[in-house]
């Protein structure tokens, strides 16, 4: 995912297996924003559970320009692909 330095961005992940994955993001702080399609003003975090069968959104600010992981916390689901990466604009990743 490319971000531009400054903004803030909105992630929503859906989860359509029946375990829950806790995803963590590098570098950033994220508040969780919608839990199971209820919006609330929820707490600061790097990582949130994603309950099975259900989704969750969390928005953070674009200021630590870089190269970040976001991945589920589950190291042998981190080793099957569920990884990606955050990237600025403008930075080699």
């Amino acid at each position: 995912m490319q971000v531009r330095k400054g903004e803030r961005v909105a992630i929503t992940m859906r989860n359509t297996s029946m375990k829950a994955h806790p995803m963590h993001l590098h570098g950033h702080r994220f508040q969780v924003i919608v839990i199971e399609g209820v919006q609330l003003t929820g707490a600061v975090r790097d990582t949130v559970l994603v309950p099975p069968d259900n989704s969750v959104t969390v928005a953070y600010d674009a200021d630590n320009a870089g190269t970040f992981a976001f991945h589920c916390h589950h190291l042998y689901h981190m080793a099957a692909g569920m990884m990606g990466f955050i990237t600025y604009d403008g930075v080699a990743g």
